[in-house]
């Protein structure tokens, strides 16, 4: 999940216009994918998305270090696409939505490490508790969408972090520690 938000603060960081104050590019959820994936007792990997959430860039198109994403989301918009399991994952074994309702991302920074790539670094807040996720993410392209008159920005990013840090660690390790994530995103600058 967290794997989504940091994914799209690192494409935005490629715009390179200028204008004095930061440009909230807002996240096209058609053609947003944020999904994260586990290892199940060696036999399988098994992955869930999110399916909705709300947020987005602001990008300083002056000083893309500058610039800052964020993602908000509801526990119950995460589908591991099976109801049973649904219900598992929504429990107190692992989300306990219920308790803990809403999660959300926020970049803390954001650096260039290659010609399209950036490291993006953030506090993810899942399960009443926040730690730093880390994404690398890559811009795939930027500019005027060729069916609409709109700018679009898209990227590509991953990272893995650790459930047990969130307090999510029901069947470690039989059931992987490590989470991957997978997050592929355009987003939309407003209309001028």
């Amino acid at each position: 999940m967290a794997r989504l938000l940091t994914l799209a603060a690192a494409g935005l960081l490629m715009v390179g216009t200028a204008t004095a104050a930061p440009v909230k590019y807002s996240f096209d959820q058609s053609h947003t994918v944020v999904s994260f994936g586990w290892n199940h007792l060696g036999f399988s990997n098994p992955s869930a998305r999110l399916t909705d959430f709300t947020g987005g860039v602001a990008i300083d198109e002056t000083d893309l270090t500058q610039s800052v994403v964020q993602l908000d989301f509801r526990v119950v918009d995460i589908d591991p696409g099976h109801g049973e399991f649904f219900k598992h994952l929504m429990s107190e074994d692992f989300f306990n939505a219920k308790q803990y309702p809403t999660g959300k991302f926020i970049s803390t920074s954001i650096t260039k490490s290659g010609n399209n790539s950036f490291t993006v670094v953030g506090d993810l807040t899942l399960h009443g508790q926040t730690h730093p996720v880390t994404l690398n993410a890559t811009l795939n392209k930027q500019g005027k969408h060729p069916f609409a008159d709109k700018y679009v920005i898209g990227f590509d990013a991953t990272g893995t972090l650790k459930r047990s840090q969130w307090g999510l660690d029901k069947y470690v390790p039989a059931v992987s520690d490590e989470i991957t994530l997978e997050i592929t995103t355009e987003l939309t600058k407003p209309a001028q």
